[in-house]
């Protein structure tokens, strides 16, 4: 878009918040042009009928990072009882956690509240001062449903941190909503692990999959706040802090416990005790092959998460006694590991206040320690982080590990019991 272009239509967005005449000319205008223009708003401030809690009030617990040398940073706080509420004549995507209505996009609160620090960069359109633009898309109607998407619902550490959870309190929805389907992306269709997980929560509610490329109307949507939130992107030169998450535990935790006693996982004798997580040359590579060779000098058996069945990943993380590996999607199965157990993490130097994966530490009892590495080119901010590599030095590994294996002692029977409060 050329710079007389993009002025052009942010003049016409504008235009749509001023008198009903001018309002429909800036609409028309925009139209004319391919694109849609809506004012950034609070969600929590344009909410429809406020429904009765799906969970009643609990506490966030938020566990930073934890590097060798340092004590354990909790930051704890209460928390409201979740209220769903149902909004009416909205429009949404899977992918985001947008919902458009009439000119207004709103914003989860979680978001809203930090536009200081969080990025709204999309590939659908554009954000200037408090405005989005984006260009019109291929829309269908939906008459009702429960908004299970959002953000990151493709990748595995969101869908189960997030949009799981939301899926859960939909068991407590009042009886009159019985025949809202839940409304999911297409990962849930398409990835077992995603489906198998989906099973296990949805109850006898039907689904509907929102195709990728469509946008949709929707009559009556029902939104239910995030139990647990975290920023998905950060504008540049700023990074996560603890600060910038919520996890109500409560909430997480009965997820934890409804997925290994659903699934029936049990102690066994014969799955690995030590674990590092491999994975295929991808984005933030690293020495791989050097630092496997040392975990397998210390009787680490290397596991590549997604040639794993879901029960399989769970029945692995829940029989280790450690397991090691660089940050990723497949330490939120964290989450299924036992009390007392060790892990071991590394991870960009910017994120040492990244709390996803401590934090599923902290539901789990699982003790995780990190260690933090200078990425191999200067960078930014975090959409540089996705594919920037890095060296983890042997030497340093080698340290850490055995300092986590020498205070490691094998969780007894009872320590396998899982968690509850």
């Amino acid at each position: 878009m050329t710079n007389i272009r993009r002025s052009v239509v942010k003049r016409l967005v504008r235009g749509q918040m001023k008198s009903p005449p001018i309002a429909k000319a800036s609409a028309y205008g925009l139209g004319l042009m391919g694109y849609r223009g809506y004012q950034i708003a609070n969600l929590a401030d344009h909410a429809g009928v406020v429904l009765a809690p799906v969970f009643e009030a609990g506490e966030s617990r938020v566990a930073a990072p934890r590097s060798f040398g340092k004590d354990t940073e909790l930051l704890t706080r209460p928390l409201p009882p979740i209220r769903p509420v149902l909004l009416e004549d909205v429009t949404a995507k899977t992918g985001s956690s947008f919902i458009y209505k009439k000119h207004n996009v709103l914003l989860p609160d979680e978001m809203y509240s930090k536009l200081d620090r969080i990025s709204l960069v999309t590939n659908s359109g554009f954000f200037f001062q408090d405005y989005f633009v984006t260009k019109h898309e291929k829309t269908d109607d939906i008459p009702q449903g429960i908004c299970a998407f959002g953000h990151g619902d493709v990748n595995w550490y969101h869908w189960l941190a997030e949009i799981l959870p939301v899926i859960s309190l939909t068991q407590n929805l009042p009886a009159e909503f019985d025949d809202y389907p839940l409304l999911l992306p297409e990962t849930a269709e398409k990835i077992p692990s995603f489906r198998q997980t989906l099973d296990l929560f949805r109850g006898n509610r039907e689904v509907v999959i929102l195709r990728d490329d469509t946008a949709y109307r929707i009559k009556r949507l029902i939104h239910i706040p995030a139990p647990v939130s975290g920023p998905f992107n950060m504008r540049d030169h700023m990074w996560p802090v603890p600060a910038d998450y919520t996890q109500n535990v409560g909430v997480v935790q009965q997820v934890r416990d409804t997925i290994l006693n659903a699934l029936g996982i049990a102690p066994d004798r014969d799955s690995p005790k030590r674990v590092i997580l491999v994975r295929p040359p991808r984005a933030r590579s690293y020495n791989q092959d050097e630092i496997r060779t040392a975990a397998e000098a210390r009787e680490f058996e290397a596991v590549q998460m997604e040639k794993l069945s879901f029960r399989e990943q769970v029945s692995l993380m829940h029989n280790a006694d450690v397991v090691i590996g660089p940050t990723g999607a497949a330490f939120a199965n964290t989450l299924f590991m036992r009390p007392g157990s060790q892990s071991l993490v590394w991870a960009l130097r910017e994120y040492s206040g990244g709390c996803f994966f401590s934090n599923m530490a902290h539901v789990s009892g699982c003790e995780m320690t990190y260690c933090f590495v200078e990425a191999d080119e200067p960078i930014i901010s975090t959409f540089d982080a996705f594919g920037a590599s890095y060296q983890l030095p042997v030497d340093v590994f080698s340290h850490h590990i055995d300092t986590v294996l020498a205070r490691s002692t094998t969780p007894g029977d009872d320590a396998r019991s899982m968690i509850t409060g």
